[in-house]
């Protein structure tokens, strides 16, 4: 029986009602009668009359919640992933549903274990299966847990009754007590210890009706006791968290991270005193253990199952009784349960997890992954920025639960699509700030840089995310204080959407990666009128327009793009800084367009009246006033938004006059996207769905596609004020920007969720490390593998053709960079295994090759020793081996070489022709004494481009920022990963690489002789080859690029392109490298002398017809005669070696 005190005091005084413990208050009513006072008493919980064994649990006075509302039907729905987000409550909270809605419980006790000699009073240990729609578990339970459960429902019970029962409460009453005996919770009352054996399957019987009856109760069913006894959490039955394992309380010892426990007795009194216990709600799940605290309902740390996860059970491994270790490669956590029995359980269940559900992870990898291989699953590479910023911007649009993004460097004002003629739609931080307004949660890990030393100012990227919606969360790590890490960087490039899709590789939401196969190095500028006739039959009639300045932002002619065609006679709005020298009010002059407007067939014609062509002529007039300089940003801020108005109310007018409705019709991706074979047609290389969408609009021309801070020049020019995007640099009228090279790769499915795993892994390191008790940021929860090969292909036109291939993620983390007490260095291993057993022929593009002999001291990574081992074993055996390797001319740092400034340049080059061509560790020197000439087996390039600006010719390199490894067109490696001791030895920079091994295959040719080539691999190899050798643009398929390998293609197309263009380079332009100088004082003189572009153009452009692609030789004996490291007294000089290598 409950025992219940009842203190009255006067009737205007409350009075306290204490039920075991529990303090309820009222207000006494002065008309409170007898009868009341019995009815507020708990009578109904008393024994029932002539049945001494059972005590009834009677149904809650609450309307609605006195039947069941459980559905038996299959129509339900388990609550989806978005759930784990959600604002968490304590666990006691009454509005806290943890159980999927309108789905049953189903209960059964399927066995009886008994210990008799162990638990004398409660000998039954009963074990309980459930089911609650697709999930499935089991439960052990004594008497005493029931009874705990009993008691506990019945002081809420009486809870419930304390009010003054009104006259509808009382007749509701009396209509409860006539309810069946048999729904009524009945609990047996007589305890096991007094049970015969030939009752103990009775009392199994009895205590399943029990609990079914309680279950048929909402409020009982619902109430945080039950949810305690039958092991539920608010993450029990969340969608893509896998199945329902062991869940319940513990007391968990603060300082897993910090403080390692063992076998050492003499540990037992310092923890068991001094350390501090903290209950909490610990859970397992399919690939990960987590624990909650109940209070709040907040997840207080996820601990990922990994091949260092580690459970150890009892006190000689533990210290304490009924002890529980659980380790991974973060940290150790130690948990104390009540009994030895529990403590088993725990670690039956996780170690059950971990080698089913998790074994992907808790097993050796090959290469050393944390990962395992994924067979069959889909892919596809890009090729240069361009489609890689249409694909993520099109991907990150269909988010709906999650959006991961990891960046080097972050812009939040970069253009994802181009041209930009839907004004800022498709600007990366618009794009975030939408979904976050749609609910999607948005986290985002930066590169905290060394301010000194790197001007990308991550604290403006992430202010700028941050303040645009709460949804948005942004991290940045490493403190260089705190951690002590100065010298390494994260360098992985990685977006994930709904831990389902993902992009990885080289390529940086930021500044200055956006580009396409054409490189081009000059954005002035310009949209013009289509010569032919608008696609509406008649006659065409234009209209004159005077444009204000105001038309000029992209915006506006955003607005304009999508109802007319436009013809400027001056260059396109879409810069910030065109002509800053000269913009005033007095001396701009307005600017024309003419506007073609198809004359419509008489059932189209809509005449306006007079007085919308009255306010159509208003709206088109601006006074003079508003012609003023839309280049200078601080004035382009303050008008935005009347300009903005303004030009969307000259559009409003020209729609009227026109009595048109043009509809926006968007294409398939025809670019680089497409391709229906393995050769892409080469018409389908050449524009964005931008550029498409443009030219339906009937307007052509170059609207500026690099806006602002993103026409860059990193050698003339680093970057500096980020905080004003859209103020130009560089001189975009004198300088050419730099071309940007790059390789990207999109998956999905399970390699999909490993690189949400990766992402998952440092966000809660660096919330662990930076923001542990800021519950604004929040751990972050990897989801379940099961069902990942069913994932739906997105109806996108990138995702409409995708490759099939084994993939695997690879990467560079530690300590420093993860969290992690070991290192990873997959991709080193992966391009090892790679290149020793590569059959015919290795592609490489890398932003460095810096990797020397084995044994050197100063660079340890061994990509240089394999490729030389290799090559040595070709000429053993008298195969026809070829290794390509396409790298930058120059490193992209600011300065002049040969001058204080070029220092930084100056190292790197030294380094990298250290690596390939210079003393006795490079790779050439040690060929040439085994093999006799290199150049046979291995050779070096680089990428350079020429153009025309403001009718001067002009020249630039194309900087090579791919991270790439092809080899025998049947393995790829993309990532982000440099060949340097930075990128690869794993304790360094972070990175993260994808390994893709072909299953599909055509056949083709190698060396001459038949060849299955994989499909992934063949197809990026030849695209990249046809870009470099310039047959994308001029439809030459007269060029066999099938073969690699043979002497027909390697020696007269490829090397004899690349020698052509660089004789050109050098002849037009004395640019630099160049073979011809050899010291800085030969430097000084080859600049100084003119060059061939300016003393005579003509003849200039005449060579420069010849020149093929952009593929030229890589200069091994420019400043051959100078050491080119740091010099005394320089700030790099005071640098470690490592820092460069």
């Amino acid at each position: 029986m409950v025992s219940v005190d009842v203190i009255l005091m006067t009737s205007s005084v409350p009075a306290k009602f204490i039920v075991s413990g529990t303090n309820y208050w009222f207000k006494m009513a002065n008309s409170v009668s007898t009868n009341d006072l019995i009815e507020m008493t708990p009578q109904e919980s008393t024994i029932t009359d002539g049945d001494s064994d059972y005590e009834d649990l009677p149904s809650p006075d609450v309307e609605g919640d006195d039947t069941d509302d459980i559905c038996h039907s299959d129509d339900f729905t388990v609550p989806s992933f978005t759930k784990v987000h959600d604002e968490p409550l304590a666990f006691k909270d009454p509005s806290v549903n943890m159980l999927i809605p309108g789905c049953p419980i189903n209960i059964k006790i399927v066995d009886i274990e008994r210990h008799p000699a162990t638990h004398m009073l409660n000998p039954n240990l009963y074990v309980i299966e459930l089911q609650h729609g697709p999930y499935q578990w089991t439960v052990k339970k004594r008497y005493k847990h029931f009874q705990h459960l009993h008691q506990q429902l019945t002081l809420f019970r009486t809870g419930l009754s304390i009010p003054i029962p009104t006259r509808r409460h009382k007749a509701r009453r009396k209509s409860c007590r006539k309810v069946e005996r048999s729904r009524l919770p009945r609990f047996p009352k007589r305890p096991d210890a007094l049970l015969t054996s030939d009752k103990i399957s009775q009392r199994a019987e009895q205590l399943e009706e029990y609990l079914k009856n309680v279950l048929r109760i909402p409020l009982y069913r619902n109430h945080h006791e039950t949810m305690d006894f039958l092991e539920i959490c608010p993450l029990s039955f969340v969608s893509n968290l896998g199945k329902k394992r062991k869940e319940g309380l513990i007391q968990k010892r603060s300082g897993g991270h910090r403080i390692s426990t063992g076998c050492f007795r003499l540990k037992r009194g310092f923890i068991d005193w001094c350390g501090r216990w903290r209950w909490r709600w610990l859970l397992v799940k399919d690939n990960f253990v987590a624990y909650v605290k109940p209070d709040n309902g907040r997840v207080r740390s996820i601990l990922l199952m990994d091949q260092g996860f580690r459970v150890e059970c009892g006190f000689v491994s533990t210290g304490i009784h009924h002890g529980l270790q659980i380790s991974n490669l973060s940290r150790h956590l130690l948990v104390r349960c009540w009994t030895r029995r529990k403590a088993r359980e725990w670690s039956e269940s996780l170690q059950e997890a971990a080698k089913t559900t998790a074994r992907d992870f808790t097993q050796p990898n090959r290469y050393g992954a944390f990962c395992p291989v994924r067979n069959n699953s889909e892919c596809r590479w890009f090729i240069d920025g361009a489609t890689y910023f249409e694909a993520v911007a099109e991907t990150l649009e269909k988010a709906k639960e999650e959006i991961f993004i990891a960046d080097w460097w972050l812009s939040p004002e970069i253009y994802m699509k181009r041209p930009v003629i839907q004004g800022e739609i498709w600007r990366l931080d618009h794009i975030l700030k939408r979904k976050a307004q749609q609910g999607v949660k948005v986290f985002v890990l930066l590169y905290k840089e060394v301010e000194l030393a790197l001007g990308i100012n991550s604290l403006y990227s992430k202010q700028q995310l941050v303040n645009m919606h709460p949804n948005i969360k942004v991290l940045r790590h490493p403190d260089h204080v705190t951690n002590g890490t100065l010298l390494w960087a994260h360098h992985e490039k990685l977006v994930c959407v709904d831990q389902t899709y993902a992009f990885l590789g080289g390529i940086d939401l930021c500044y200055g990666r956006w580009d396409d196969f054409q490189h081009r190095m000059t954005d002035l500028g310009g949209v013009g009128r289509k010569t032919s006739q608008a696609t509406l039959g008649g006659d065409v009639k234009a209209l004159q327009v005077t444009q204000s300045p105001l038309l000029r932002r992209s915006h506006s002619m955003s607005e304009i793009g999508n109802e007319l065609s436009i013809k400027l006679s001056e260059p396109s709005p879409l810069s910030t800084a065109e002509k800053s020298k000269t913009d005033s009010s007095e001396n701009v002059e307005p600017i024309k367009i003419n506007i073609e407007v198809a004359t419509p067939t008489s059932s189209q014609i809509i005449t306006p009246s007079s007085d919308e062509k009255k306010s159509v002529s208003e709206e088109l007039e601006y006074p003079s006033s508003h012609l003023k300089a839309v280049d200078n940003e601080e004035c382009a801020k303050k008008k935005y938004l009347s300009r903005k108005l303004k030009a969307k109310r000259v559009m409003q007018a020209v729609v009227r006059l026109q009595g048109l409705k043009k509809q926006a019709h968007n294409k398939s991706l025809e670019s680089i996207t497409n391709y229906d074979s393995l050769d892409l047609p080469d018409s389908d290389m050449r524009r964005t769905n931008s550029e498409i969408a443009l030219n339906e609009l009937g307007l052509q021309g170059s609207p500026k596609l690099w806006i602002g801070k993103d026409y860059i020049n990193f050698i003339i020019k680093d970057f500096e004020h980020l905080h004003k995007p859209y103020q130009d640099l560089i001189d975009r009228h004198t300088t050419p920007r730099m071309p940007w090279h790059d390789i990207g790769c999109f998956v999905q499915g399970a390699i999909a969720r490993d690189v949400a795993r990766h992402f998952i892994q440092r966000w809660n390191f660096t919330k662990f490390e930076k923001a542990k008790y800021y519950d604004r940021y929040p751990w972050l929860i990897p989801k379940s593998y099961e069902g990942c090969e069913n994932v739906p292909r997105l109806n996108l036109s990138f995702s409409k053709k995708l490759f099939c291939a084994n993939c695997q993620i690879l990467r560079s983390v530690s300590t420093w960079s993860a969290g992690m007490k070991t290192m990873e260095h997959s991709i080193h291993t992966a391009y090892l295994d790679v290149i020793r057993n590569a059959k015919h022929y290795i592609y490489i593009e890398n932003q460095f090759f810096i990797s020397q002999s084995a044994g050197h001291r100063d660079v340890l990574n061994g990509i240089g020793e394999a490729l030389f081992q290799r090559i040595l074993l070709a000429h053993k055996n008298k195969e026809t081996f070829r290794v390509y390797v396409v790298m930058p001319l120059l490193p992209a740092f600011e300065g002049e070489i040969g001058t204080g400034t070029g220092t930084a340049i100056q190292a790197i080059t030294h380094w990298n022709y250290a690596s390939i061509c210079r003393g006795p560790d490079s790779l050439y020197q040690r060929l040439l004494h085994e093999v006799g000439d290199p150049n046979a087996y291995i050779t070096f390039y680089g990428l350079r481009k020429h153009g025309l600006l403001n009718e001067k010719i002009v020249t630039e390199l194309v900087y090579v920022h791919s991270k790439l490894l092809i080899a025998d067109d049947r393995i790829v490696i993309i990532g982000s990963a440099n060949i340097n001791d930075r990128s690869l030895l794993g304790n360094r920079d972070s990175e993260m690489c994808l390994i893709v091994e072909d299953v599909d295959f055509e056949k083709t040719l190698m060396n001459g002789k038949p060849y299955e080539a994989g499909h992934f691999a063949c197809s990026l190899r030849r695209t990249l080859f046809r870009e470099h050798l310039g047959l994308l643009d001029q439809g030459n398929q007269s060029i066999d690029i099938r073969d690699p390998v043979c002497e027909s293609f390697y020696k007269e197309v490829w090397i004899k392109t690349a020698a052509l263009n660089t004789s050109i380079y050098d002849k037009v332009f004395r640019c630099i490298p160049s073979d011809e100088v050899h010291g800085f004082a030969e430097l000084k003189e080859y600049l100084s002398k003119p060059n061939l572009a300016v003393s005579d153009p003509e003849t200039a452009m005449s060579l420069l017809s010849g020149v093929q692609g952009h593929l030229v030789l890589m200069p091994f004996f420019f400043l051959c005669n100078e050491n080119l490291t740091p010099g005394a007294g320089t700030k790099e000089s005071l640098m470690p070696v490592c820092l460069w290598t």
